[in-house]
């Protein structure tokens, strides 16, 4: 398994955001994590991440033990984050976004080889590089967001409410991206999404979390044709 999560807690003080979650990603699946707001399934990212308090559980990366490690040495072990909304440069250009995004690597071949790369993927972004980002349409500003992540070619891409803000058609483009991007890269994805059935059209399997606790972990076809799963856990 490339990502293998334990029995992960996650505390905010008192207050307990996730109980004994446990999850597996192979290399190159796409996994959707479900659930209402408040579920915990941004809790389950930044647990995985190391950026918020973890009380109990086990984090394994590429067979390793990556449950003491900071932040950064997480993130240069292979991981990259998509956020929320985007969360892109407004004032910098596209092409100092994806530039943000090398930050690390260097001056060097392989870098400029992959930007350049990345911008063959996502053509909306190709013809503006020096196009400032806050010019961007919400789901071109995700696009780059994602682009972003990327440039440092991650083996796992975790990312956070895709389709947060954005309108069904420009959130669809969105998902057609990520869907893209691990049938024909082969890149491996962690999605933790509200868009249930957008999310399952482009899963292989699927978890579901409520109030912390995970109450379903199978294919994502499972889900999305058993109409006692969707009614129990989608509210379909």
């Amino acid at each position: 398994m490339l990502l293998e999560v334990e029995d992960l807690t996650v505390a905010y003080g008192d207050i307990r955001a996730l109980s004994g979650v446990s999850l597996a990603l192979a290399p190159g699946e796409l996994v959707s994590v479900l659930g209402a707001n408040g579920a915990g399934k941004t809790s389950l990212l930044m647990g995985i991440l190391g950026l918020v308090p973890v009380r109990g559980g086990r984090i394994r990366f590429r067979g390793a033990d990556i449950g003491r490690l900071p932040p950064w040495r997480r993130a240069r072990a292979g991981m990259r984050l998509v956020p929320e909304r985007a969360r892109v440069f407004p004032r910098l250009t596209v092409a100092e976004n994806l530039k943000a995004g090398r930050w690390g690597l260097g001056r060097n071949g392989r870098a400029e080889e992959r930007v350049r790369h990345l911008l063959d993927l996502f053509p909306v972004l190709r013809g503006r590089a020096s196009q400032p980002a806050a010019t961007l349409s919400g789901g071109e500003q995700q696009q780059l967001a994602i682009a972003r992540a990327l440039v440092s070619d991650p083996a796992l891409l975790l990312v956070d409410e895709v389709s947060m803000g954005l309108m069904p058609k420009l959130a669809d483009e969105v998902f057609e991206v990520l869907a893209r991007l691990n049938r024909q890269e082969g890149l491996s994805i962690l999605l933790v999404e509200q868009n249930a059935a957008a999310s399952l059209a482009i899963s292989q399997r699927a978890y579901v979390l409520e109030t912390g606790a995970c109450v379903f972990a199978g294919s994502a076809s499972r889900l999305r044709e058993d109409p006692r799963l969707k009614a129990a856990y989608l509210g379909a």
